[in-house]
């Protein structure tokens, strides 16, 4: 997914037995270590553990930061330590071959992840010529453009006009660079406000994200443009941590890490939605490439590292791919992570783009998710154009901004509960493929699921035997009436009454979820009065039609 339209680099490189190179190195343990999950202030905000606690989510011995005489033993050899995990517990270190050896006899190191040097894996064969490939090949950029299709697509625009517009919510951005982006005229808002809480590179070990690359400031405008009449984005009001974790000059496993400790960091600082339009499959040493048998949800760093975003309660969309056209056709990773929302792309016709990665996931689970427009979407350019380009870069922060939304909507969800009621809502939840997914998601059909499924678990707790919505109602689909009184019986008898006494309705069924079909060319504007009866049920109730 990383294929810049710039000219092919070929990087010739020599390695002696003293050259620094680059090593994550694995702690077998954290054991007797100063930090403890009864003191979680310690090593995360008051924010990341508010999350925690309002989807009950336990802080658990991995939230834990390395034990820091780990790190000090190894700083001791001459090692440099660039970045440490809580997740995976380790470190990233620049060292030579010779003192690697002498860290890896440590009596609390466990090993190393990947193959030796994460950035190109190359000691032992030092006279091999790579080529750095082009990302994001396949996003051609055209001329002017709006947002109203792609907002409208999603129901964007209705969630909006419901005043959900990611207000109070917290977004984390990992990308190649945000060039420009605080000098953007659809940008003004966003930091005139200072909705932009954070920014690390972790590439160039800086706090300015935006001098880089052109990548984020697109995929940002996806989500966070607001200019009247040329680009909206769907959270536009939210918050954002922008990362710089992609190194567009190379491929390899250390653009994987920086995804890891961006992740980290975004959990750390209390983010509720991760947007990543990146993905990996092959990188500049081809012995370093992932076969399609690896994309199974477990194996890669940036899948583990995806998944364990989600278990601290962070909703995680990865855009699926532009490889749809190509020999890998696949999702990579972390796209083939299991609990999180893979994104693929579609045209504002809602056909699916040929570009699209697709699934299956190795293991057989449908891939993507979910999909968004992704040819022609509308976005924001560095030079303050508003343009269209294509890639599932985009399609992915459209959902994401959707999702911001939506959960902002209905903030008792867990993070998995609003990835299960935007599939639910979706086009072809009832016939799924592994080219789309479940279809496009619509915030009208999620905010109706879940605010009725909201409403049963209140009425649940209340002990309330049958639930009759919306009431009022004026929706020409009718009234939904579903039976909670367990054990209410096996035949369900509704009927409905004007205030005459006379019935206009009766129906006889083994159902105890119907939907009453309520609006009739002569039924007038009034207040009913509904009776649902059963062996052990007698309900009545008053409903009113607008």
């Amino acid at each position: 997914m990383k294929r810049i339209l710039l000219a092919t680099i070929i990087i010739l490189s020599t390695f002696t037995t003293f050259a620094q190179n680059q090593y994550f190195v694995l702690f077998k343990d954290k054991t007797n270590s100063p930090y403890s999950i009864n003191r979680p202030k310690e090593f995360l905000s008051d924010r990341s553990i508010e999350r925690r606690k309002k989807q009950n989510i336990a802080i658990i011995e991995r939230d834990l930061p390395p034990n820091p005489s780990y790190l000090t033993e190894i700083a001791k050899t001459g090692a440099k330590i660039l970045y440490k995990s809580r997740w995976i517990n380790g470190a990233l270190i620049q060292t030579n071959a010779t003192t690697l050896d002498k860290i890896l006899k440590l009596s609390f190191v466990r090993g190393l992840e990947g193959k030796g040097d994460i950035r190109n894996a190359r000691q032992n064969d030092e006279n091999q010529v790579f080529k750095t490939k082009n990302k994001f090949e396949n996003e051609e950029t055209f001329d002017n453009g709006f947002s109203q299709n792609q907002l409208a697509m999603l129901g964007a625009d209705k969630m909006h006009q419901k005043g959900y517009h990611g207000e109070g919510m917290l977004i984390g951005v990992l990308d190649s660079g945000f060039l420009n982006a605080n000098k953007l005229s659809f940008f003004t808002d966003l930091f005139n406000e200072k909705r932009v809480i954070a920014t690390w590179d972790f590439v160039n070990n800086e706090t300015n994200v935006f001098n880089d690359h052109s990548h984020g400031t697109s995929v940002l405008s996806c989500m966070a443009a607001f200019e009247n009449g040329k680009i909206v984005g769907t959270a536009y009001k939210a918050n954002y941590l922008l990362l710089t974790t992609e190194d567009i000059n190379s491929e390899t496993k250390r653009e994987e890490a920086n995804w890891l400790f961006g992740a980290e960091m975004a959990d750390s600082i209390g983010v509720d939605v991760i947007n990543t339009s990146l993905g990996y499959t092959e990188f500049d040493n081809p012995s370093q490439d992932y076969k399609y048998s690896d994309m199974n949800g477990d194996r890669a760093l940036a899948t583990r590292a995806a998944d364990w975003a989600a278990q601290t309660g962070i909703l995680v969309v990865a855009s699926a791919g532009n490889e749809g056209s190509a020999s890998w056709k696949y999702v990579g990773t972390p796209a083939d992570a299991d609990s999180i929302i893979t994104v693929g792309a579609v045209a504002n016709t809602l056909n699916i783009a040929s570009f699209s990665s697709f699934g299956p996931s190795a293991d057989g689970r449908i891939k993507p998710e979910l999909s968004a427009q992704g040819a022609g979407t509308t976005v924001g350019a560095t030079n303050g154009a508003v343009t269209t380009s294509n890639g599932t870069s985009f399609s992915s922060p459209l959902m994401a901004g959707f999702a911001t939304g939506f959960w902002q909507a209905f903030p008792k969800l867990t993070n998995m509960q609003v990835r299960e009621y935007l599939i639910r809502s979706a086009s072809q939840y009832a016939t799924p493929d592994n080219r789309v997914g479940y279809g496009i998601p619509n915030f009208d059909k999620a905010f109706e699921i879940a605010e009725l499924e909201s409403l049963i678990a209140e009425l649940k707790k209340s002990g309330q035997d049958v639930v009759v919505f919306p009431n009022p109602f004026n929706d020409p689909q009718g009234v939904k009436i579903w039976i909670l009184k367990n054990q209410a019986g096996d035949n369900f008898e509704y009927s409905l009454t004007d205030f005459t006494g006379k019935t206009v309705w009766s129906f006889a069924t083994k159902e105890s979820k119907i939907n009453l079909p309520i609006f009739k060319s002569d039924l007038p504007q009034a207040t009913y009065v509904l009776k649902v009866t059963a062996e052990n049920l007698n309900f009545t109730t008053k409903i009113v039609k607008e």
